[in-house]
């Protein structure tokens, strides 16, 4: 009878404990090393930085950092910075259809205080430079110390040490599979330095070292900062990268769903539809100048990665129409309205969700900017030119 009153009270609904709850939650925003990098790179590009580097120390076993020369942190938020849903970018869930920084849920920091050993923050506002406050968190985010003070120009760097020592499934899977997440996260980061490293703030400096258990420190890429997202390949791949490269602009009318339309609570009857453009780069159409493999193929929304199969699929079968055996370079941002897209899906906000995105993938189907490619890959051919550009601005729809 005792042991029926023990599960009985074992199995009766209670709320968990703030500590549980704070663990459980930071599990699903930082989910491996590329996510724990992400978030800090995303928070540098959002501060404005024009300069960025990422060290890595043991494949981000042991440590990693990301340094910037961002707008800093003001004395005044220094005890809110890493708590829990404590952000500066939303003021109410209304904002989420027009936001356009990386970050809005503020749970990076937090999390990641509660995933790792230590979480120390280093930061300096113009005002306060060349003189930077160390930062110091508990588990939970809260400030348990901010006295030390560094020579810093302006800008924050976050040091992340021990990531998922809390968690020691997570964290022997890291160690036992360090070299494949730490490619992992540089292939990520590669996608930053194309496009948003490329054209957020004019153009931002990507660096990103590493440094083996005893060994030196060496360079895994570098940008200059250039504005350019074929400057950004040239530069993390060599300029013969370019060499069968040609630009990708499309713009083309999307229709809205109706049941996007009843939501929205438009019942008129008319059709309406955005206007998307697609900019990047993308293989010539020609056979011998894709690739063998889908490895190199990024794709952005609003400046931002995401991994869409269905368009990747789409982009794919259109250019085996032209090249049977192989697969296009792509790098191809979509620009479109912030109310088509949600991108409060998962908290690591890694799955964006397109409104219409049927209806997105059947326009790019039928778009035709492909004769217009060859003309300018068989006109690179015949003059010898360094490089062919090409802007598709028509579709048959």
């Amino acid at each position: 009878m005792t042991a029926e009153v023990e599960r009985a009270a074992r199995s009766k609904i209670k709320a968990l404990d703030g500590g549980a709850v704070h663990k459980i939650s930071s599990g699903q925003v930082v989910i491996d090393l590329q996510t724990a990098v992400k978030e800090l790179v995303e928070n540098s590009l959002d501060a404005g930085a024009t300069s960025l580097e990422v060290r890595f120390k043991d494949h981000g076993v042991a440590s990693f950092e990301v340094i910037d020369n961002g707008s800093g942190i003001a004395p005044e938020d220094y005890d809110a910075i890493a708590l829990k849903h404590h952000t500066s970018k939303l003021s109410s869930f209304a904002d989420l259809t027009s936001v356009s920084t990386f970050g809005f849920r503020g749970e990076a920091l937090s999390s990641l205080c509660a995933l790792s050993e230590h979480v120390i923050v280093t930061t300096c506002t113009a005002a306060e430079a060349p003189m930077g406050t160390i930062l110091e968190f508990d588990s939970t985010g809260r400030l348990v110390g901010h006295k030390g003070k560094v020579a810093r120009q302006r800008g924050t760097t976050v040091t992340v040490s021990g990531l998922f020592k809390p968690l020691p499934v997570r964290r022997r899977e890291l160690e036992r599979n360090a070299k494949r997440e730490f490619g992992k996260a540089l292939a990520l980061l590669s996608a930053y330095a194309l496009v948003p490293c490329a054209h957020e703030n004019r153009g931002v400096r990507l660096t990103v070292t590493h440094q083996a258990a005893g060994g030196k420190k060496s360079v895994q890429m570098r940008t200059d900062g250039s504005p350019s997202t074929r400057a950004s390949i040239s530069a993390l791949w060599g300029p013969k990268a370019l060499e069968n490269l040609v630009e990708l602009d499309i713009v083309f009318p999307v229709e809205a769903e109706r049941a996007v339309l009843r939501r929205r609570g438009i019942v008129d009857g008319d059709t309406h539809s955005n206007e998307v453009r697609v900019r990047g780069q993308i293989s010539k159409f020609a056979v011998g100048c894709g690739r063998s493999g889908t490895d190199r193929q990024f794709f952005f929304v609003n400046g931002r990665p995401y991994n869409p199969s269905k368009v990747q699929k789409a982009f794919n079968e259109v250019y085996r129409t032209f090249n049977a055996n192989q697969a296009p370079f792509i790098v191809a941002d979509f620009i479109l309205p912030t109310d088509s897209l949600d991108v409060n899906v998962s908290p690591d906000k890694r799955t964006i969700l397109l409104h219409s995105e049927k209806n997105l993938i059947e326009a790019l189907k039928v778009c035709r900017p492909v004769s217009l490619v060859i003309i300018a890959s068989l006109a690179y051919a015949s003059a010898g030119r360094a490089r062919a550009e090409v802007r598709a601005l028509s579709c048959d729809l």
